[in-house]
């Protein structure tokens, strides 16, 4: 009897310290998880845009209306919008604030793209796609998961904020789709495809030297196909028609989950890279994936095989003007 009882409590001490080692190590994980994502805070989806001069005549409004309803921000200068809107829009309209980049003024004095040096409304567009976070109307409705959307954009899935929330729930981040074959995934040529009037100088913006701009990335070690030795590529490029197409995105729509601490740290790389370099952003975007080693989620993926940035199931893709 003795010896059982030994036997027993034997058995309970190392049950007990099985059960503390096992409890301890997932208060880390969870600890290390909140750190990282802050899974606590529960995802709000809001969606931005903006709308400046006559470079896109109307806001594009979500054909059939979306399901559940998300806010939706349209950033204009166009004061009919602005006094006097639309009641029946899906966009809720927001005025251009000047004070919002005042101390990235002073940060980069005579930068290229200095926000108070470089004020064109094409150079001002790109911090609220690159700053989302810090935007009031953003940060006044709660939202800690922001998408991007060209003015081009019209979503024609009532599903769509539900499909996108629920990939947020399952870690997905960066999700944006892969530009066309012809592009091979590469920086290189979408550089070619930018020496154009629309960043030469000879148009409404300074030149932006995009040629420039790839030379000092190469000058800082980035190599094209870098991601192909990550372990995570072959989850993350999406359909195996991606295989070649990864590397090089088309930024018309971009996800970002803002409860994930990597992804200020990609938006300030990016912003800064506008202000100093370029405003061509679909140059800059793998770069900062590059110097972050962030896996970028690439569409179309398993989720949603079908279409290409132009046109799926998410949304149509409009030229510009209208």
């Amino acid at each position: 009897m003795f010896h059982f009882r030994k036997r027993w409590q034997s058995w309970w001490a190392t049950a007990i310290s099985s059960l503390l080692l096992i409890t301890s190590y997932y208060h880390f994980k969870i600890a290390r998880i909140t750190e990282d994502s802050n899974p606590i805070a529960q995802p709000k989806m809001c969606g931005i845009s903006v709308m400046f001069g006559k470079y896109e005549k109307s806001m594009k409004e979500t054909n059939p209306p979306l399901n559940p309803t998300a806010q939706l921000f349209m950033v204009t200068d166009q004061e009919s919008l602005l006094h006097h809107g639309h009641n029946d829009s899906n966009w809720t309209p927001i005025p251009l604030d000047h004070s919002l980049w005042q101390e990235d003024c002073k940060k980069y004095p005579g930068a290229r793209n200095n926000p108070c040096e470089n004020s064109n409304a094409f150079n001002l567009g790109k911090f609220y796609k690159m700053q989302p976070y810090r935007v009031p109307q953003i940060q006044a409705a709660g939202c800690n998961v922001v998408m991007w959307f060209d003015a081009t954009i019209r979503i024609q899935n009532r599903e769509f904020m539900w499909y996108m929330m629920d990939r947020v729930s399952r870690g997905q981040n960066f999700l944006t789709y892969v530009h066309e074959s012809a592009w091979n995934g590469t920086i290189k040529n979408e550089m070619r495809a930018s020496l154009f009037s629309k960043y030469d100088g000879t148009s409404f913006q300074p030149d932006q030297q995009v040629d420039q701009q790839y030379k000092y990335y190469l000058d800082e070690g980035f190599r094209e196909k870098w991601f192909k030795d990550e372990e995570w590529f072959e989850e993350m490029k999406g359909v195996a028609g991606n295989s070649d197409m990864y590397g090089m995105y088309v930024t018309c729509m971009v996800l970002f989950d803002l409860r994930q601490s990597i992804t200020k740290k990609f938006l300030d790389c990016w912003w800064e890279e506008n202000i100093l370099r370029s405003t061509q952003d679909q140059v800059s975007f793998p770069y900062c994936a590059w110097k972050l080693k962030i896996p970028v989620h690439a569409l179309p993926d398993a989720e949603s095989p079908e279409g290409s940035f132009d046109k799926n199931p998410y949304f149509v893709k409009l030229g510009h003007g209208q």
